[in-house]
């Protein structure tokens, strides 16, 4: 069973190709990192593997109707927009719009347990016009979640929060992967990839040049070659640690 296929996905903006010939499958239980530096590719892929953008080759989300999609895969853009002021609670609940019918029934408990996966409880009746930055970020996290579809796509989850806060939030991916949920998210920090996703995919220029557990893939070379980064490595309660110590 897969979640995801993507064949040959090529993209062309204004005669610039910004997407080669991706090519991957995602099995439910992954939790897939998009790594790469500014400009790789990361958000253009995650727009156009849902149809969002046009481009050649072969997604199998794109090739739904927008309802069966929005069943599937719940989307978490980059920008963190508040078209109107509304409850927190509010907020999350638009999550369950795509569904309907019986569907319906469940709406309280998947608002419900979103809040609480984030910890928003204790927020969920204030305006969200009166957040913070960080606590905005946490509950359009949770209006995904609330969505509770088997695919999960977020594009850089962890901007505007505090470190804290982005690993909790890797930690609630990580968990939903576990759960049988598929997840892939577009990552800019190396140390919180190889501790929580199973699987990192990394685009240079456009290009896919790295596929499979963060172990294997984020090598000195690698990092070196894409990044322009030394690093320093270590382990802590079985869990790898990397962190960016230098320019090459």
């Amino acid at each position: 069973m897969t979640a995801l296929e993507v064949e040959a996905l090529s993209l062309t903006r204004q005669g610039e190709r910004v997407l080669s010939d991706i090519s991957f499958t995602l099995r439910p239980g992954e939790f897939l990192g998009l790594l790469g530096p500014n400009g790789a590719g990361k958000t253009t892929l995650l727009r156009a593997l849902q149809g969002l953008l046009p481009h050649e080759g072969r997604s199998s989300l794109a090739q739904i109707s927008a309802e069966a999609r929005a069943r599937r895969a719940a989307f978490l853009p980059q920008a963190r927009d508040l078209a109107w002021p509304m409850a927190v609670r509010d907020l999350v609940a638009l999550g369950r719009l795509p569904w309907t019918g019986a569907a319906r029934s469940d709406d309280h408990r998947a608002v419900a347990a979103a809040l609480t996966r984030m910890e928003l409880e204790a927020l969920a009746d204030r305006p969200a016009d009166r957040l913070s930055g960080g606590e905005l970020a946490r509950a359009l996290i949770a209006r995904l979640l609330a969505q509770e579809t088997p695919l999960l796509l977020a594009d850089e989850p962890g901007a505007g929060l505090d470190p804290a806060r982005q690993i909790s939030t890797m930690q609630v991916f990580a968990d939903l992967a576990r759960e049988g949920r598929a997840v892939v998210a577009s990552v800019h920090d190396l140390g919180l990839a190889a501790r929580f996703c199973t699987r990192v995919l990394v685009l240079q220029e456009g290009r896919l040049v790295a596929d499979g557990p963060p172990a294997e893939v984020l090598s000195d070379s690698l990092l070196d070659q894409v990044f322009g980064l030394r690093v320093w490595r270590g382990e802590a309660g079985g869990l790898p640690l990397l962190a960016p110590i230098a320019l090459t």
